[in-house]
């Protein structure tokens, strides 16, 4: 994907969501086909004893159509139910949709494998991209999901494989590293061992994503070595990464990106219990917990500009509390270093995600002995920080899938 095609993609996805407007529908339609919600359709309902079956399992699968805004995409697209562990190292059954290119592939050794984390930052199924990858503009809440795979279908044009992971799980934990991690990688194994993508399950494998999909793959580029070293992955781009939790909720906390924070804060709530934030809720708290429980993104962030989290408990520094530094604790990135190349870009001006804490999460990545590419885009706030950044995000895993020496700028860093 050239710059200049990311940037046109910008322009429509920002004149689209600008039409759109948030909130819940019961199905959409897709050519002739009704396209269940996730809490209606029985695909999503794993076989009874998937508990035992090692992770990465293929449970159940389909063909599919994938949709780009309206449009069905021309690539032969299927899902897959997969079984995964949670943040607790539960058993969860997790769905992924991977898209091959119907043209045989003609570079070097076998296809590649994409995966691209979207940022659902969401605390419903009717946000995750299985399903809104499938419903398109009209069926997406606010058309999110499609504007995000837009921006990835660069990789289908260059012949590779692309495989979304609803990494937040069955429970939609927003912001939940763990969760995202094991959902990622287990979703990669799934397809790679799916017969009818026609992958290799040795085949070169790379991570992209941005904002709250570039958390997602970051934990997932962290945890690979450890959780699922048999994967080839040969690169992760990630970008607009909310590095470090709690600079990320005090930076918005009573800002523009508010509701950012307060969906986060629901998302971890939801995720780990045993961290207490609910003895910490208000009156005002508990309602807003229970009226946004099967929130999308704008549902929350629309609604809650320049609000702070204090007006929801009754501590006045909710930030500072022991349950947030429990989630700070177990879901900040920086845990370990990738063994192979990173590509980390980020808008010099992006208002939402503080660039400090992704510096020094590079910085500990270059320490560490770690290869980081390093991409501040001039001027760029978060959305076009993404936009413009893209091509270049592309560009560098195009690069590693070939076998090519990446930029390492862990010199610089060290200056």
């Amino acid at each position: 994907m050239t710059r200049f095609t990311s940037v046109l993609c910008g322009v429509l996805t920002a004149l689209l969501l600008c039409a759109s407007v948030p909130g819940a529908v019961s199905a959409a339609p897709t050519g002739t086909q009704q396209v269940l919600l996730p809490r209606d359709d029985p695909f999503y309902v794993p076989p009874a004893g998937f508990e035992s079956s090692p992770n990465g399992t293929v449970l159940r699968s389909r063909q599919v159509t994938a949709v780009a805004y309206v449009l069905p995409v021309p690539a032969s697209t299927y899902q897959v139910l997969y079984k995964s562990v949670d943040n607790h190292d539960r058993p969860v059954a997790e769905a992924a949709t991977v898209l091959v290119p119907k043209g045989e592939w003609r570079g070097q050794g076998p296809r590649p494998l994409l995966s691209y984390q979207v940022a659902e930052d969401s605390l419903s199924t009717r946000c995750q991209p299985s399903y809104t990858l499938r419903a398109g503009l009209f069926g997406s809440p606010a058309g999110v999901g499609t504007y995000e795979f837009t921006l990835s279908l660069g990789a289908l044009l260059r012949g590779y494989a692309v495989v979304y992971s609803d990494y937040q799980g069955p429970r939609s934990e927003f912001a939940a590293g763990p969760q995202a991690a094991h959902a990622v990688l287990d979703g990669i194994r799934a397809v790679q061992h799916y017969a009818p993508a026609g992958l290799d399950s040795q085949g070169p494998v790379g991570l992209w994503g941005y904002s709250g999909g570039g958390l997602a793959t970051t934990w997932a580029a962290e945890q690979q070595a450890s959780y699922a070293p048999e994967l080839n992955v040969v690169g992760a781009a990630a970008g607009g990464v909310p590095a470090d939790l709690e600079a990320m909720l005090k930076h918005n906390d009573g800002g523009l990106g508010a509701g950012l924070g307060l969906l986060g804060v629901m998302g971890l709530a939801r995720a780990f219990p045993e961290a207490g934030v609910q003895a910490l809720l208000n009156d005002r708290g508990r309602e807003l917990f229970a009226d946004n429980a099967d929130a999308c993104t704008l549902d929350v962030a629309l609604f809650h500009p320049f609000d702070r989290l204090a007006n929801y408990t009754t501590v006045p520094k909710p930030a500072d509390s022991a349950p947030a530094r429990y989630l700070y604790r177990v879901n900040n990135t920086g845990k370990t270093t990738p063994d192979f190349p990173v590509y980390n870009y980020h808008g010099t001006v992006d208002e939402f995600v503080p660039l400090a804490p992704v510096d020094a999460l590079v910085g500990g990545y270059c320490a560490d002995g770690g290869t980081v590419a390093v991409s501040r885009i001039p001027l760029a706030g978060h959305i076009t920080g993404e936009v413009v950044g893209a091509g270049d995000a592309l560009g560098f895993l195009t690069d590693t899938f070939n076998g090519k020496p990446t930029r390492n700028d862990c010199a610089k860093q060290s200056r």
